[in-house]
């Protein structure tokens, strides 16, 4: 009798142990199937337009060129080739075509020589162009020579390239196609055969890294705002960061989050400005330019202790000195003590 209660207990004991052990191994296969990205997973469909991997997607683009460029056959017969090159990799890795359905003239600045710069002025100009036609994303060419070959905005819906031999070698189609590669949040990476390399990316090809977060956001609408609030999929994004980017790489929800804080700041809303750069500073607080738009923000509404803090850590985090901004803070501090002497004015403390 006592043998029987024995091997019972034995055999109660086997079983829980064999159950845990298959939960936990169900449970890590579940783990690892939803992070390779896949886009037709349950998370997706809530967030962006309906997902389906075994689905062709066609996204429109608006062509956009210099004022004094002539589009010529040459330039179209080569344009044509780079996407075709550019179809034939998206479309084997993620099912994705490029079509261009619209061609406008724009009038860059030509004073400015550097294709960052010139992005920077341009674009939110060039970001509505979509607004009322059919294309959802702006390829616009620069045909001169220019600092800097290719450049776009983390989940945007603008591309910006210079070239001036007319698109004619294989390596511009890599260019256009890593830049496409930023509109879905694809960050750089330091495998050397990935078409998301840092710098020199000569090859179509992709890292599991990149394929992994196109095919995650393969449908997504490149527009910031439908997940700008999502944390579910912004936190996704951030775990396959972190797993594998180029060193000094910044986290591409913190890039979302800062351009938005930015556009918040620029429109004075700064308190709004304020809770969403606090928490681009959250997915990656080393940036500089985060924290310059926050001590803006935070001296705007006279909370002049911490803009001075977030001035400070800017600029250690790299970012350029505002010594407009400065002056004018410091300025703030020297006119509170005058009214109340006992204020300190952290510009005045010795080190």
């Amino acid at each position: 009798m006592l043998s029987n209660l024995k091997n019972k207990v034995k055999f109660i004991k086997k079983t829980i142990y064999i159950t845990i052990i298959l939960i936990f191994i169900s449970s890590n296969n579940n783990i690892a199937h939803s992070e390779k990205g896949e886009c037709n997973d349950s998370i997706n469909k809530d967030i962006i337009k309906e997902a389906n991997c075994d689905q062709k997607r066609v996204i429109d683009i608006l062509l956009l060129y210099d004022a004094d460029m002539i589009l010529d056959r040459e330039w179209q017969n080569n344009i044509f080739n780079r996407l075709e090159e550019i179809n034939k990799f998206y479309y084997e890795n993620y099912k994705i075509k490029w079509r261009i359905t619209d061609t406008q003239k724009f009038r860059f600045d030509k004073n400015i020589n550097n294709l960052s710069s010139l992005f920077s002025l341009h674009k939110k100009e060039i970001s509505k162009l979509t607004d009322n036609i059919e294309a959802k994303v702006v390829l616009a060419i620069v045909e001169r020579d220019i600092k800097g070959i290719g450049i776009a905005a983390t989940f945007s819906n603008v591309v910006m390239v210079s070239d001036a031999s007319k698109f004619k070698n294989h390596v511009n189609s890599v260019v256009v196609a890593h830049e496409f590669g930023h509109l879905f949040g694809a960050w750089h990476t330091q495998r050397k055969n990935d078409f998301m390399l840092f710098s020199g990316a000569n090859k179509l090809l992709g890292s599991k890294e990149s394929n992994a977060i196109i095919n995650l956001m393969r449908d997504y609408n490149f527009d910031p705002k439908t997940i700008i609030n999502n944390h579910l999929i912004l936190n996704r994004i951030s775990r396959q960061y972190s797993r594998h980017h180029a060193r000094g790489e910044i986290d591409p929800v913190a890039r979302l989050l800062t351009d938005e804080g930015n556009s918040l700041y620029l429109e004075k809303k700064y308190s709004e400005a304020i809770k969403i750069l606090k928490r681009s500073n959250n997915y990656y607080g080393k940036w500089g330019n985060t924290r310059m738009i926050l001590s803006k923000s935070y001296y705007e509404i006279d909370f002049l202790e911490d803009s001075f803090t977030e001035y400070t850590r800017a600029v250690f985090f790299g970012a350029k000195p505002d010594k407009e901004h400065e002056k004018n803070l410091r300025n703030k501090f020297i006119d509170l003590q005058k009214i109340d002497s006992t204020i300190s004015n952290p510009f005045e403390l010795n080190n």
